[in-house]
């Protein structure tokens, strides 16, 4: 698991920290270049963090509602994991609503 999340983590991370920078230095001076950039970014992280909770999610549902055992440690992870997984798709949706919002600025 660490293989899969460790990496996405860091590659979403660098996409959002791109994409949040060029919104924020775009509402002093539009730069509709840079903006698509941030947009692709914004894409990637969207297409990144969604592809990883489509995969975590359906075993993190099973266990939820099936798994009737003690509470695991292991499974108390996966759960944080997924949860954290699912907030940075939201975050990530949200960072590209903002791509579009200032791409639709006009130019000077």
């Amino acid at each position: 698991m660490s293989l899969v999340t460790t990496p996405s983590a860091l590659v979403t991370g660098t996409f959002l920290a791109f994409a949040g920078r060029a919104i924020k230095e775009n509402q002093t001076k539009v730069d509709h270049p840079r903006m698509w950039f941030a947009f692709g970014a914004a894409l990637a992280a969207v297409g990144v963090t969604g592809a990883l909770l489509a995969l975590m999610a359906p075993p993190a549902v099973r266990t939820g509602w099936s798994y009737r055992g003690a509470v695991e440690a292991v499974l108390v992870v996966y759960w944080m994991i997924t949860v954290s997984v699912a907030g940075t798709v939201v975050f990530s949706v949200w960072t590209l609503m903002r791509c579009i919002k200032e791409l639709r600025r006009p130019g000077r």
